[in-house]
């Protein structure tokens, strides 16, 4: 049925798809209580005076044991739950480095390594009970198209009684209230919406692979066999009349059972990373009143699984694999140099300079590093799968960031079905609705780590056993702001700019610290 053409402006009902912020998924969610008059006003959760927290094995508790479904209490939002992967197995790492060192001189000498590693069966959390983004628009759009108010493709809910048709909205017959309608009489250009369906996407769990929502299942009455011309068989009671009812109509159907979740966030492991690098080491042994240590680093690291930063889950659990790109500690060039100056001791008969100058130690390191990644996510649940923790913006759009020059943002445009192909909805996936962003995950790199660290030192002779150190350490000498964590959020929809990349917290600045050391 895509492309559809758009319902009409005025008269349609279609509020701004823009408004898809994932909190306000409570508003216009299902209502028991309009729907069926019975349903109760008041539960007794388990809760004893003094507790601190929710007691699951309270007796009388309506959650514990998932008595809420035996008890016909229905839940627009299903419990969610994080399980461990049937074929879960421990990750592992294969490794390989090669190094050659050379002597240069009697206290010089370098060396030049290359180092790869490869880790497999990385644990990843995913959604492997995600929501159909492509149902829950074509929902939405039929809602509109029949004159309903659509603010959130996820809070539709069908009518409780009929509406006739007028001359911009089809008309949508009750099969049964609150749950389920049937379009008819649209007029032109919505014609081809003749015998399709609106219903409350809670009802059917928000069309995921588990099928129809266990919990409503007490309150939904059988239906005879021809009742309904789409459904010929008709639909028994309780549950199995949910999945014959889900199956007439082509949404999710289920396993055969009740699943009682909306997400099951399954720790996976089925992840994986790739490391290279190539290392620089140049050393001085300690002669002549010096040493040194200098060492270089290049490398690049990839995965697609160990960001627990910010997301916590892929953009689209649909498609973990899209994930793959630089790590959060991918860091491309590292250089750190420490080295022990010391100055002669003196002897009695020597000038005064020289015991001016004597049993002195400056013992300086100093950092240098790239940046490392950071994710872009736009804080609203453009995908439709109730979370919005790990939705990110397209590339390309009106938005730009003062702190990400030379880039700009737009809503989310890519819009795949569970099969990979994309769809178009017109009014909801123009708007970002049920789609995904463009933008790779870690696109971006904060600003350079710089560091000088200075310990100086002075030993004095207080005898021939007795000696007396004093020590200054300075830590970050120069005072320099080190970034350690940036905003991540840039909504698109929210205005023509964002604040993505502003530092938001740094490392410690100029820090002094003294000693005294005795020693006999």
């Amino acid at each position: 049925m895509l492309p559809l053409p758009a319902p009409p402006v005025c008269g349609s009902g279609l509020d701004s798809p823009a408004n898809l912020n994932g909190s306000s998924i409570f508003q216009g969610a299902l209502n028991a209580n309009s729907i069926y008059p019975a349903f109760p006003t008041s539960l007794t959760l388990g809760y004893q005076a003094g507790q601190q927290r929710f007691d699951p094995f309270a007796a009388g508790s309506l959650f514990a044991n998932q008595n809420y479904l035996a008890a016909g209490f229905p839940l627009p939002i299903l419990p969610f739950t994080l399980p461990v992967g049937r074929d879960f197995v421990y990750g592992y790492a294969q490794q390989a480095n090669l190094t050659i060192e050379r002597e240069l001189t009697n206290s010089w000498k370098f060396s030049l390594g290359y180092q790869w590693t490869r880790g497999l069966h990385l644990n990843r959390p995913q959604d492997v009970n995600s929501t159909d983004p492509l149902l829950l628009d074509q929902n939405a759009f039929n809602a509109a198209a029949s004159g309903l108010s659509v603010v959130n493709p996820l809070t539709v809910q069908a009518p409780s009684s009929s509406r006739a048709p007028t001359a911009s909205t089809c008309g949508i017959g009750v099969i049964l209230p609150g749950v389920l309608g049937q379009l008819g009489g649209c007029p032109a250009p919505l014609a081809s919406l003749n015998g399709q369906f609106v219903s409350t996407p809670a009802f059917f769990n928000f069309f995921r692979p588990s099928g129809p929502n266990p919990s409503f299942a007490a309150l939904i009455p059988g239906i005879p066999a021809g009742a309904l011309p789409f459904c010929p068989g008709g639909a028994p009671a309780g549950y199995p009349g949910q999945v014959a009812i889900a199956s007439c109509v082509g949404y999710p159907t289920g396993f055969g059972v009740p699943v009682a979740f909306n997400s099951v966030d399954a720790q996976l492991s089925n992840g994986n990373s790739w490391y290279n690098s190539l290392t620089f080491n140049l050393t001085k042994r300690f002669s002549n009143n010096f040493e040194m240590l200098s060492s270089y680093t290049w490398s690049h690291s990839v995965d697609d699984s160990t960001d627990l930063q910010s997301p916590l889950e892929p953009q689209d659990s649909r498609f973990p694999n899209l994930e793959r790109s630089n790590s959060v500690n991918d860091q491309r060039h590292r250089w750190v140099t420490s080295a022990v100056f010391q100055s002669g001791g003196a002897k009695s008969g020597d000038s005064f300079f020289r015991h001016l100058i004597a049993n002195f130690t400056v013992s300086p390191i100093v950092e240098f590093s790239s940046g490392r990644p950071f994710n872009v996510i736009t804080g609203k649940d453009t995908r439709l799968d109730l979370g919005a923790s790990q939705a990110r913006p397209s590339v390309g759009g009106s938005t730009t960031s003062p702190f990400i020059p030379g880039v700009t943002f737009g809503v989310a445009d890519v819009c795949l079905t569970n099969s990979g192909s994309t769809f178009t909805v017109p009014g909801f996936t123009t708007a970002g609705a049920g789609c995904n962003g463009s933008l790779g995950r870690n696109a971006f790199t904060s600003p350079n780590f710089f560091q000088w660290d200075m310990r100086l030192s002075r030993r004095i002779p207080l005898g021939e056993r007795l000696k007396l150190e004093l020590i200054a350490d300075a830590f970050n000498l120069f005072n320099r702001t080190n970034v350690a964590a940036v905003n991540q959020l840039c909504d698109p929809s929210a205005g023509t700019t964002c604040s993505a990349g502003q530092p938001t917290a740094s490392y410690d600045a100029r820090q002094f610290q003294f000693a005294l050391k005795l020693a006999w």
